[in-house]
């Protein structure tokens, strides 16, 4: 019989790191947003990446709150 769930640990630090790479994926899309709209000649290319890197930040960001905020229930 398996009796693996019984071996969980409930301290882990997933969440907490998903929190701190979604703010800094986030903070790092903010970086190319402004520098591609400070640009003289703004590439496409350059403010795609920035919502993508933003959006991919956020959505980790919340995943991972939400996982934090689950564990402490």
């Amino acid at each position: 019989m398996k009796m693996s769930h019984r071996f969980a640990s409930a301290n882990t630090a997933g969440p907490v790191w998903g929190l701190f790479l979604g703010a800094l994926m986030t903070f790092v899309g903010m970086g190319l947003w402004f520098n591609t709209t400070l640009a003289v000649m703004p590439e496409r290319q350059e403010q795609s990446l920035a919502v993508a890197s933003m959006l991919v930040g956020l959505f980790l960001a919340v995943y991972a709150g939400r996982e934090v905020c689950r564990q402490r229930r």
